[in-house]
């Protein structure tokens, strides 16, 4: 529904929205759309009667009626047309209430990018309109344009975040919505059988060794040893106010962000070397990934990882004051971007297969200590997980347990 100008600034004074009369009584009502939307006022009685001179004044409340209506679902009614996905979903991010504010930042980012996809996608579409056959054919539109099974699994885990959302706020057309997808089957992405191999890890870090990487290689180490994920040895950048303390920095704008407000960030997660002890024996951190629901730093014992305290030897020469980790080239901490990149220039120099990838070090290091038979509940704490079936998805090792299990069970023994 499209209102007039009028409605916001008072241009036609005799503009009404929702006004009708009942015999020589006048009351607003708001649309059927917004009634099927939850709207819960139903119909309110304006001033006077017909006929006797206040018809200014019974429009006048009529547009502040409407205009609370509009209010009451909270967007700016130019920019979105209410009931659209559109508007649902830049709800779900500017909400206060909306469980999109309690999730870790870097989480954050990556739901506004699947966000934006969907809004993308079916933004323009009333939820009221979104019927079983509208989501069959997004899902098959992706896979005839070739998106793989993961990208498609991740825009419906999305929007069922985002209707979900909707059902909170109590919008019905996205309750119904949020029913069908319950009863929809979305194809997850076969889970990954292969992991990088000790072997592999060493050949990357050998070569960024020769390249001067020492940091680098450095990190990557600890990732494999103590099976830790980057963030929790690279640490990442934030957005962050300018005054914010800490490491902060002004992101370089382009020719696609010049017009925009500068924005900064904040260095965090990362290892720093406050948290290692004078003797370099360990380090206590708390894992990024779980520090809401496990919020004590846990110990990681160095004592039988002499390389790596050899490593830490040598850059503590640099001074034991902030990251631990930080690029030779930009005497900064890493970037994702940059860590990444990193990993797959070495990769590629030193004959490590392109399969390989960067952030299936950590499980590569779970599958070797599968490997040793080690017991599950073990496994999840060198994991940092807080349940097995978590660690499990980790471990990729499936065919050397299946001949583990066959060579035991065929080894002589006596009757």
């Amino acid at each position: 529904m499209t209102y007039k100008d009028a409605l916001w600034d008072g241009t036609d004074p005799t503009y009404a929205p929702g006004a009708v009369k009942s015999q020589k009584w006048w009351y607003w009502k708001p649309s059927t759309k917004f009634r099927k939307m939850g709207y819960p006022k139903t119909s309110v009685r304006l001033s006077g009667v017909e006929g006797d001179g206040l018809e200014l004044d019974r429009a006048r409340e009529a547009r502040k009626l409407t205009r609370e209506m509009l209010a009451y679902f909270g967007v700016d009614t130019e920019k979105h047309d209410i009931g659209s996905w559109s508007w649902l979903i830049d709800r779900y991010k500017t909400d206060k209430h909306s469980p999109f504010q309690n999730v870790k930042a870097n989480t954050r980012e990556s739901y506004l990018i699947y966000a934006d996809k969907l809004d993308r996608a079916i933004g323009k579409i009333q939820i009221a309109n979104t019927n079983y056959e509208l989501l069959c054919n997004l899902r098959d539109g992706m896979a005839e344009k070739g998106r793989s099974t993961a990208y498609i699994k991740k825009i419906f885990t999305h929007l069922r975040i985002v209707v979900n959302y909707g059902a909170l706020i109590e919008h019905n057309p996205a309750i119904k919505v949020a029913s069908i997808l319950a009863h929809m089957r979305i194809q997850s992405p076969p889970r990954k059988t292969t992991a990088p191999t000790r072997e592999q890890i060493r050949a990357v870090v050998d070569y960024a060794d020769a390249q001067g990487l020492f940091a680098f290689a450095t990190g990557l180490l600890f990732q494999w040893v103590f099976c830790l994920r980057a963030v929790d040895v690279r640490g990442h950048w934030l957005d962050c106010n300018a005054n914010a303390e800490g490491i902060v920095r002004e992101v370089e704008r382009n020719r696609r962000t010049r017009h925009l407000p500068q924005r900064h960030e904040r260095w965090q997660d990362g290892l720093t070397w406050d948290m290692f002890d004078d003797g370099l024996t360990g380090f206590r951190k708390t894992v990024s990934k779980t520090s809401r629901s496990m919020p004590e730093p846990l110990w990681f014992d160095l004592t039988h990882a002499e390389e790596l305290r050899s490593r830490l030897r040598i850059l503590s020469t640099r001074g034991r004051v902030g990251p631990v980790i930080i690029g030779e080239r930009t005497n900064m901490p890493y970037t994702r971007d940059g860590w990444t990149q990193a990993f797959i220039r070495c990769r590629r120099a030193s004959g490590v297969p392109e399969s390989v990838k960067m952030m299936d070090t950590r499980a590569g290091g779970i599958s070797e200590a599968g490997t040793l038979g080690l017991d599950p509940m073990i496994l999840r704490d060198a994991a940092g997980h807080q349940n097995v079936t978590t660690t499990d998805r980790y471990v990729r090792n499936r065919e050397q347990n299946i001949a583990k299990v066959v060579q035991m069970r065929n080894a002589p023994r006596s009757v």
